[in-house]
Formats: structure tokens, sequence, C-alpha cells
């Protein structure tokens, strides 16, 4: 799997990545499909979007994806998926063992007795937008690009095994931390021991239930504290009888003090950028090389700072972070959802089910330090206020330990703003309204607004903003849509933000270009089918913004 250390060393954990058996089924019902009479005449590779190669680009309906795999031991088995999208229904040796349906987080699929011998993994996989996928919806400002675009494992679980840990750090002056471990097994008594820097901290023996969790804390004397400047982690192993998980940490607490966000008490100001995961050859399927691209661009601009726009980014991405000292506001799927959908139940539920496993995936990295919701849906209409309390609600009761936020395109009439630990704030001055000379105007009088209304004690983030800019065009007008104009229009907002104190973070929109939807209406104001406010292009080649966001974003952060 895509991670920059081993999660387990007692485990048997199998890669599953390479070049499966593939077949396009196009409009099939995966109801009707015979998992035994699919005709598998070409390959894929895995992880890899189907619909971004070139016999498949733009290509939506029911794929199916097949490897055979060897069982070297009979017993408990379970697949690890990073990512699907958007849909799928996993068959192992022709039994459905698991659907699941939103892309860009982890799922598992357990086989609770699995014969020795070489059995038959299938995946059916739609990228198809409808009731199956609820989360996923074509009109959004983004290519939904479709397939097994995350790393696959094969891993077999003994008689009792680790579900997740986690790792909270109480008290960064004593170096306190409290840690949760998560069972499943047979009840029994079995030694447990944690490990930190290749030393033993814990060595007891526990009993145990057929399922449950257990909760310590420790100190962890002389241990660096992670923090953007000083980015220091450390191996956390935990062992449990015949099982063991592995964790990467970083001791430091994030809060809300004085109207900045602040790492372990040191004030921020978040200096950073957008990303979506997507390339015009690999879709969300992004290769380990481009991975570690993108955090050598972001840290020469500058930046201290991501927003994963739309979804939740790429573990690897995250552990890139990690180690770079950047900090990453995690994000769920939304996109301008309409009251409609936030007032349906199971729309609702779905969501829910969607930030339960980002905040599973993403818990221990020190760099995230946010969570999101929701980004530029209807919070300022009224029905909509109980999906944001329910959905900012459980990222607080599944993490009491980070703010928590949404990005609002409303902010004037927003109703919502007392559910967010910080206020983020989307909006174009001098690109879908006003011109360039406005800007400074329109961000003192959105800050004058978010004080006024009671959250001046709040951090306060433009979250978005920028211009398009088509690659390579130049002209001596400065117009829109040219590099001149996105670079001068990028340097008045970092200059302006860079010269007063209340607004504390900005995100431009975007690192780079990327594929947009085929809706027609959304095409007309997006010149070669992309969203063209990157500071890079698609294929992360620098515009002449990225010149003027380095040189002014460094100025920026040496001043402070």
């Amino acid at each position: 799997m895509a991670r920059r250390f081993a999660l387990h060393e007692r485990r048997a954990v199998r890669d599953l990545s390479g070049v499966w058996d593939f077949a396009f089924l196009g409009e099939a019902d995966p109801e009707a499909v015979e998992v035994d009479s699919i005709p598998f005449e070409d390959v894929m590779a895995v992880p890899g979007s189907f619909d971004a190669t070139p016999a498949y680009a733009g290509r939506r309906g029911l794929a199916a994806y097949r490897t055979r795999v060897r069982v070297e031991k009979a017993g408990r088995h379970r697949l690890v998926f990073d990512a699907v999208h958007h849909w799928c229904r996993v068959f192992w040796d022709g039994t459905p063992i698991r659907d699941h349906a939103g892309g860009f987080t982890r799922f598992t699929a357990d086989v609770d007795h699995a014969e020795a011998g070489t059995v038959e993994v299938v995946v059916l996989v739609d990228n198809l937008f409808g009731e199956r996928s609820p989360l996923h919806l074509e009109y959004f400002d983004w290519y939904h690009f479709g397939g097994i675009s995350r790393p696959v494992e094969l891993q077999r679980l003994g008689e009792t095994w680790i579900e997740g840990l986690r790792c909270v750090t109480d008290d960064v002056e004593a170096r306190r931390v409290s840690l949760s471990v998560d069972y499943r097994g047979e009840g029994r008594s079995v030694p447990f021991t944690v490990e930190c820097g290749g030393e033993t901290v814990l060595e007891e023996t526990v009993d145990l239930d057929s399922s449950g969790r257990i909760e310590r804390t420790f100190t962890l004397p002389g241990v660096e504290l992670w923090s953007p400047s000083n980015p220091a982690l450390h191996l956390l192993r935990v062992r449990l009888g015949d099982d063991d998980m592995c964790e990467r940490i970083g001791l430091r607490q994030v809060t809300v003090e004085d109207g900045r966000l602040a790492v372990n008490g040191e004030a921020l100001t978040l200096w950073g950028v957008n990303r979506h995961e997507s390339h015009p050859q690999f879709g969300h399927s992004q290769p380990d090389g481009l991975l570690v691209a993108d955090v050598q661009q972001i840290r020469d601009l500058g930046c201290n700072f991501v927003r994963g726009s739309h979804y939740p980014q790429d573990p690897l991405f995250l552990d890139l972070c990690d180690e770079a000292g950047i900090c990453v506001w995690s994000e769920s799927i939304a996109w301008q959802y309409p009251a409609e959908l936030l007032t349906d139940p199971e729309f609702v539920a779905a969501q829910l089910d969607h930030v339960d496993e980002m905040v599973a995936s993403a818990f221990n990295h020190p760099s995230v330090i946010m969570w999101g919701v929701l980004n530029e849906s209807p919070s300022h209409e009224p029905a909509v206020r109980p999906a944001y309390e329910e959905l900012l609600g459980r990222l607080r009761e599944l993490d009491a330990f980070r703010p928590v936020t949404y990005a609002s395109n409303h902010i004037y009439e927003d109703g919502c703003l007392d559910l967010a630990d910080v206020v983020s704030v989307n909006c174009y001055p001098g690109w879908y309204g006003g011109g360039i000379a406005d800007i400074p105007a329109e961000l003192d009088r959105i800050a004058a607004h978010v004080d006024k209304s009671g959250h001046a004690d709040k951090p306060l983030i433009i979250s978005e903003i920028g211009a398009g800019a088509v690659p390579g065009w130049r002209d001596q007008h400065h117009g829109m849509w040219t590099e001149e104009y996105q670079a001068e229009l990028l340097e008045t907002v970092v200059g302006h933000l860079a010269a007063q104190d209340r607004i504390s973070g900005l995100s431009i929109w975007v690192l780079g270009d990327f594929r947009t939807t085929d809706a027609k209406h959304m095409l007309l104001g997006r010149p070669r089918s992309v969203n063209d406010k990157g500071v890079l292009d698609e294929y992360r080649r620098p515009k002449q913004a990225y010149g003027a966001v380095r040189r002014l974003y460094r100025r920026a952060r040496e001043s402070r």
C-alpha cells in the first residue's frame, strides 16, 4: 500500500498492485451480471483510472476488474481498498462480499474463512452518476474519473487483530499522549506492547472480549514536537497478541487562539493553495512521483498550507505533508449540494459514512490541522442548518482535538457560522465581479462583516480566490484569461493580506489546472474543458502567476 512505512510486521500482507484483467460492460446492470461469464478481453493497471486511458477515455458505465491471488494459509482474510470510484461490488471466488459507494476513502472487504489455494477476486466498478453513488454529481466543477484508483492489499488476519489505532497529544509540555486501540477476534488474554522510536513504552497482558477498545495514557519524555517549522515524526508500533500495527505520529496540539490557528501555542498565518487530485493521463490515480513533485512545488511556492479540495487526499500525499511540515485541511466530498439533498436523511447518512471513513484514514497525520465539509453548499438557507449541525457534530464526535470548518460562498447571508471553529470564505473579486482594483476593499468588507456578525474571535481564512489563465496566452492588454491578468490579481490578493492581520489564512484557487465536468452550462465558462485557475497547468508547468505567488509568499512568511 502507498505508505512511507510498513503498517504491519507480523500480519501477512500482499500488495495487489499491478495489471488486472479488465472488461468494460457499459450500461449493464450489476444485479444481472454473472461474474463467471464476464468476457475479460483487456487489461488495466491497478491502481489507475480506466476512463483516463486512451482506450476508455470519457467512457461511463460498469467495468469489471479481475486478478488471481494465491492464499498460502487458510483462515480469515481481508481485502483493503484505498479508493474505488464511485461504486463497487467485490467478489471472492464468485461470492459477493462487499458493496461500497463513494470514492477517495479506504474500505475493507472481509472473508471469514478462505481456503488455501488460488482464488479469483473480481471487482465491479461503476463510474456512473445516480442512486448507487449519491455523493458524486455530474455538475461538480471537476471531472469524476472511475476505477480502482488507489492501491489494494490482501491481508491475513489471525485469531485476534487490530482494527485501528489513534494517538492524541494531551499535553505538549509533558509529552503526554493518549492511545486508543480497537480490536476484534477471539476473547482471550494476550500480550500488549507499545513502542515509540524503538523504545518500549508499555508492556502488559490484557484480557480481551470478542471486540473492544484498549485505552492507555503515557508520556514520551524528550520527544521532539511536530510543527510546520520542525516536522518531527515518530514511529509508534502496537503489538497485540500475534498482530501488530504501526503509525507514524507527530506530537502537537492545534488550538484556536485570538483569531488565529495555533500549533503548540504558536500562532500561524497560513499561506497556501487548494489542490485537486487530477491529471490528464492518470485521472484520480496519482503516481508516487507526481505526489512527490506536487509537494516539491507546494514547498517551492513558499506554502505552509494546502486545502484538499474537494475530497480526502491520497494517504501518501498526507505522509509527504507530514514530513514537509505542510498543514492540511482535509475535506469530505462536496460541491454546491442543493437543499433538496441536504434535507434528505438518506443523503445525509451517506455523507456521515463518508466523513467516518475520512477521519479514520487521516486521524494520525499531524499535518491535518482541521476538518471540512459541504464546500459551497447553501449554508444561507435555514432548511439545511440541521445537515451542517449533524456533519460538523459528527466531526467533533470523532475528533475533539481539531477545529472544524466549511467553505462558504454566501458569507453575507450565511446562517451557520456559529457552528464552525474557523470561518472560511470562497470569493472571487476581480474575476466574477468587479476589477482587480476592487479586491482590497472586498476582502476588508468580508472581514468587517464576519467580525460584526459576532465571530471576531475565530480565525478567518480566504479558502478560495483566484482567476483563470489559459496557459501560454499573453497579450499587451492583460485581459481576462491571460497569464498577466491572473498574476496581477494574485499579486494584489497576497500583497493586501500580507499587510493586514485579521485574515489569517489564504488558499489560492488552485495549484494546478484540472479537467472539469461535461455539463454544458459549466463548459461554456471553462476553455479547453479545463478549470484554468491553476498557477500550474494540468501537466504541472508553471504559469506567470507561479513566480509572482512564490515571490510574495516567501516574502510574507519571512516578515511574520
